[in-house]
């Protein structure tokens, strides 16, 4: 059986009011595309993943290596797939999902195919219960048989109370599909709607089926303001299953986190912390309010913050202490070290047992390249230096507060670097 899954993307967002198409909008750092392409590379039983796209949203989803099929003209959902089956015809099931509606729990589409082939449906819809049904299409039922789906603005008195709606997912049957030839377009919006294959099919006595979905809420996107819900969605499943696999978040409300994090059991995160993608941090560390990280490794038993900004591929081992207002980025530092207030480390690795003195920066930018800083084991770094890069401090080395390093300092050394101070007798302004 092929299985050929397609995500519609042509639509031109006009009541969102944005110069980028809504599927290219971000939720917990991830494009609403991004969950559904995800959520189909994850059932194996589909053997290909297509999305159709206009000419203008095209180079928003080059880079996201799938097939793409240039709708012309944009005539509606029904118009996109009349147009792809056109050169498509192969298939036994064609999936339909759209690209601003995204699937969080990829399972629901897993069970949503697998019933729909198991049921031998011609059509299958994505369906949920609304307690505000406002907006969405119908879901209109004959003794649990599907008969029509109607949009909001065609409904009658008692279809307007009626809370089950279409989530625009649908699975449709070889069978069923050649109906697309027979659709009409609308009056109103001269578009083909894919919502009246359902009522062609019925009429042609065709298996039809509402699938019922009752896990995370499947909702599409108009304006930023339902936008802004699907990110209250999005964190409170991510924070959800932190909190349920040992993660303890003070006031989880206050605290965001993007997909594609790592986070082990017995972490604390304190109120009003930003985690972004790529970061994984190691059991018993404890990330301190209005702290910041990004595409970072965190490991065990690590303080950091308050206060602290932690920035791409810094990479903190062991016991690691990061204190207020320090800011890491392309650096390692070795298990307890410690940097504990007032500092930038760019560009450099650091020891382990090292202790980098308040006002610390690595001076890692001459305005065109980059240069690395090297501090060895057991050294400390007194307050207010400066680490003019590149230069390599050896081990057990102690740098006087105040010194601006601008050469290698061998190990088991003192190095200061000072202006010679002068005091002035009788001085006035």
């Amino acid at each position: 059986m092929k299985i050929c899954a397609i995500i519609l993307s042509a639509g031109k967002s006009k009541r969102f009011n944005s110069d980028l198409p809504k599927f290219v909008h971000s939720i917990s750092g991830k494009q609403l595309i991004d969950f559904n392409i995800e959520a189909l590379e994850k059932n194996k039983n589909i053997n290909q993943i297509k999305i159709i796209t206009s000419k203008t949203n095209s180079h928003f989803i080059e880079s996201k290596n799938k097939e793409l099929f240039i709708q012309n003209p944009i005539d509606g959902t029904g118009g996109a797939i009349k147009q792809f089956y056109n050169s498509n015809k192969n298939f036994d099931y064609y999936l339909v999902l759209l690209a601003d509606t995204p699937i969080f729990d990829y399972k629901i589409i897993n069970n949503f195919l697998s019933d729909g082939i198991k049921s031998k449906v011609d059509i299958s819809v994505l369906s949920q219960n609304a307690n505000n049904p406002s907006g969405y299409g119908r879901i209109i039922l004959n003794k649990d048989r599907l008969i029509k789906i109607v949009e909001e603005s065609d409904c009658n008195a008692d279809e307007k109370n009626v809370k089950l709606v279409n989530t625009g997912i649908f699975l449709i049957s070889k069978k069923s599909i050649k109906n697309v030839f027979s659709l009409i377009k609308n009056k109103i919006k001269k578009e083909y709607y894919i919502t009246d294959l359902i009522d062609i099919s019925h009429k042609q006595n065709l298996k039809l089926k509402a699938y019922i979905n009752d896990k995370s809420p499947i909702l599409g996107v108009n304006n930023f303001k339902e936008l802004n819900d699907l990110e209250k969605i999005s964190q409170d499943i991510i924070k959800s299953k932190l909190i349920n696999s040992g993660v303890k978040i003070l006031h989880p409300e206050t605290v965001y986190i993007e997909t594609d994090v790592q986070i082990s059991k017995d972490v604390i995160i304190e109120p009003n912390v930003v985690i972004k993608k790529g970061v994984k941090i190691l059991k018993g560390t404890t990330i301190k309010s209005f702290s910041y990280l990004e595409n970072c490794y965190v490991g065990k038993n690590c303080l950091i913050g308050p206060f602290a900004r932690l920035r791409p591929e810094a990479i903190l081992q062991d016991d690691v202490k990061i204190g207020n207002f320090v800011e890491i980025k392309n650096s390692k530092l070795a298990s307890k070290v410690k940097v504990n207030h007032l500092s930038y480390l760019g560009d450099s690795t650091i020891g382990k047992n090292s202790n980098i003195g308040a006002g610390t920066i690595t001076c890692n930018f001459d305005g065109k390249n980059k240069f690395h800083s090297k501090i060895g084991d057991n050294c400390f770094i007194g307050t207010n230096s400066s680490i003019i890069a590149p230069v390599n401090i050896g081990n057990n080395s102690y740098i006087a507060a105040g010194s601006v390093i601008t050469k290698n300092v061998p190990k088991n050394y003192f190095s200061i670097s000072r202006a010679k101070q002068k005091n002035l007798k009788n001085f006035k302004r």
